[in-house]
């Protein structure tokens, strides 16, 4: 159950980010809430002490209670040190060690509800399926492992009596229309797009634009031999992952697995494919097309860098829609952040890179599916492969160029109410290419340095100054 390692837990996260929270802390003005360090961990109880009392879980069930008594003697501990005028440094330090240790523990424990849940679906094992289906943890909600619950619920209970996977399908349906806004505002998939003969490409080129269906071609001519060779080549300033498959192959063969992923960084070329010819006695043909996203599917994103808010140093903003949020952050599109802020604001880039993506042409914003395509953004490829997307500025408000290199902290724009919009803010994220569709945008949690400390959870209502 590797996938889990993936699923992006901020219960995993705590155990990287706790002594700098406490540094962060230290150093603030406020009051010094130490208790609220593990309230990720607190609102998990409920669900474990309900998953303890299932029979599926009774060979665990002493590690669900010792978690469960773990949480509630570091939360007493939290609130006296959060009570305390002078810190013990020797209780803070067990204090955060032991929360470290909970939160691995909480891994733990999604795990073996991950492989229960997987054993019990492979063994058709019903009752087992039900008990551990109406404990809401965690990984339930990652989106395979939905889809596998949703896909054996579908089979085994035709009436559709749970209500738990109800919701889930529900969950389910509300991701997949996010999705769809999320490939019309952030580059949508390009696909079937037709392989050129090597003599046609210079004619494509002339015509093509940042962004365009042809700003990425993939062209075959023979290699001599009987066989082709494809190039690829990416007119775009940003990187881009190609898919290549083939409908049919006659007397061809190729040792690259299909259908193909590949990424090509931004403005160059490169070979890509050789089909050989099996037998030379006899004719040879292929049919294929090919699709590309904007984006790294194997970019690695470096999870411990600290960006920075996107507005000016000193100035106090809000959250209106944080990390799944109630209304467009769900599924690959969770992790994002709107902060509701003046038209004009003067935006910042979090992270350094190269801007890769600007428009500041559109005046018009609503609240309805049609404008979005009206957005004005930015967009700054960073170093890890990564992209930071800054949308609904303002028109004529991406000042940053195409090409231009920007440093932490540089005005690269203002913000706006343009595209889909209900009002003005700025919608940040910063995403790279799914990598099981290899073909929609999925935004990434990151950490986001504030006067309150390092934020790794923003939420509707939160409230922050600028670093």
């Amino acid at each position: 159950m590797l996938e889990l390692k993936k699923v992006e837990s901020v219960l995993v996260r705590i155990s990287i980010v706790l002594f700098s929270c406490f540094f962060a802390l230290f150093a603030a003005p406020a009051p010094l809430v130490f208790d609220t360090l593990a309230e990720p961990l607190q609102k998990s109880t409920a669900s474990i002490e309900k998953l303890s009392q299932k029979p599926v879980m009774e060979p665990n069930k002493n590690l669900l209670r010792n978690f469960l008594n773990g949480v509630d003697a570091t939360l007493s501990v939290g609130r006296e040190l959060s009570s305390t005028k002078e810190i013990d440094k020797e209780i803070l330090g067990a204090y955060l060690k032991e929360l470290r240790e909970l939160a691995r523990t909480k891994e733990s424990i999604d795990v073996l509800y991950r492989k229960s849940l997987n054993a019990a679906m492979t063994q058709s094992d019903k009752k087992s399926f039900e008990d551990l289906v109406t404990v809401a943890l965690d990984p339930l909600h990652h989106p395979r492992i939905r889809s596998e619950v949703i896909e054996f619920y579908r089979k085994n209970y035709p009436h559709h009596s749970i209500k738990s996977i109800e919701a889930l399908c529900d969950e389910q349906a509300l991701e997949q229309k996010s999705i769809q806004i999320a490939i019309e505002q952030e580059q949508a998939y390009e696909e079937h797009l037709r392989i050129l003969k090597r003599s046609e490409v210079s004619g494509v080129k002339k015509t093509a634009q940042i962004g365009s269906r042809n700003s990425v071609i993939l062209s075959a001519e023979s290699n001599g031999v009987g066989g082709y060779e494809f190039e690829a080549e990416n007119l775009n300033p940003y990187t881009v992952t190609m898919s290549i498959d083939f409908e049919s192959l006659n007397n061809l063969q190729t040792l690259s697995k299909l259908p193909l992923f590949i990424e090509i960084p931004g403005r160059s070329k490169k070979r890509v494919l050789e089909l050989s010819r099996i037998s030379h006695a006899l004719g040879a043909d292929y049919r294929s097309s090919y699709g590309w996203v904007r984006g790294s599917a194997f970019a690695v994103h470096q999870n411990d860098y600290i960006y920075k808010l996107p507005f000016l140093k000193g100035s106090n903003v809000h959250v209106s829609q944080g990390y799944h949020g109630e209304t467009s952050h769900k599924g690959l599109s969770a992790y994002a952040v709107d902060f509701p802020v003046p038209v004009g604001t003067p935006i910042y880039a979090a992270r350094e890179g190269i801007v890769v993506g600007a428009e500041g042409g559109s005046n018009q914003g609503g609240a309805t599916p049609e404008y979005r395509q009206y957005a004005n953004y930015v967009i700054v490829e960073h170093r890890d492969g990564t992209m930071g997307n800054y949308y609904h500025l303002k028109q004529g408000g991406a000042i940053a160029v195409i090409g231009q290199k920007v440093f932490k902290g540089d005005l690269i724009g203002y913000s706006g109410n343009t595209g889909y919009s209900s009002g003005p803010h700025l919608h940040f994220s910063v995403s790279k290419v799914d990598p099981i569709s290899m073909r929609r945008p999925m935004n990434l949690p990151i950490k986001m340095e504030t006067a309150q400390g390092i934020v790794n959870l923003p939420r509707k209502g939160d409230r922050y100054t600028v670093q």
